[in-house]
């Protein structure tokens, strides 16, 4: 077992569930919700305005996978070569590609990369992306499916080395509404909570 799994506490070791690694797994997604709260039990990521993907690596193979199982790993050449320079064990990670116009995430700006399936060295350079990755499903031999979300993002925190253009996607504890009113002076797309006890739902949620 990874010592990154083996780490965990007893409670949350007997949670993993050891299995092969999956070509794809749905993706949690999430339920709009008509006012914003805060609490205790729950954290709060920036709603990030991109393209929704799955990181998949195994040894030198890098895939990035769309929510309708599409791979688009050719359109960001720049993120896969970042990947593979990390020497990381095998995994199934959640996150957002997006790419920023000023400090703010754009779709609209991001569409020129989507819709190129071959960027030369010069497209890549100028119009550059971010890879933010939130949550780790699937880990050197084991679904985590099952484990809470802080220890998932705990894990992932650790599994990778994080440089640009591939980030960690920090969350933020208990003040949701301070949140949302940050999210909404910055101009962020919103806000997304999430309960930090929860299992990763291969599903709305």
């Amino acid at each position: 077992m990874n010592h990154i799994l083996e780490e965990l506490d007893a409670s949350e070791r007997r949670l993993l569930r050891r299995g092969a690694m999956p070509a794809f797994t749905p993706l949690m997604l999430a339920t709009l919700a008509k006012d914003p709260f805060s609490d205790p039990a729950w954290v709060y990521e920036a709603k990030l305005d991109g393209q929704r993907s799955l990181l998949w690596r195994r040894r030198s193979t890098v895939r990035l996978i769309t929510r309708n199982e599409r791979d688009r790993s050719s359109h960001y050449p720049d993120l896969v070569e970042a990947v593979r320079r990390d020497d990381t064990a095998p995994m199934i990670a959640d996150g957002e590609i997006v790419a920023f116009r000023g400090e703010v995430t754009s779709f609209s700006h991001l569409q020129e990369r989507m819709q190129n399936s071959r960027p030369s060295p010069a497209q890549v350079a100028a119009l550059p992306v971010m890879f933010y990755l939130f949550d780790l499903i699937w880990f050197d031999g084991y679904d985590l499916s099952a484990l809470p979300l802080l220890a998932r993002k705990s894990i992932l925190r650790r599994a990778i080395g994080f440089e640009d253009p591939i980030r960690f996607s920090e969350h933020l504890d208990e003040e949701g509404e301070l949140a949302f009113r940050a999210a909404c002076e910055k101009g962020w797309e919103g806000l997304i909570a999430k309960r930090g006890s929860s299992p990763y739902a291969h599903a709305r949620s």
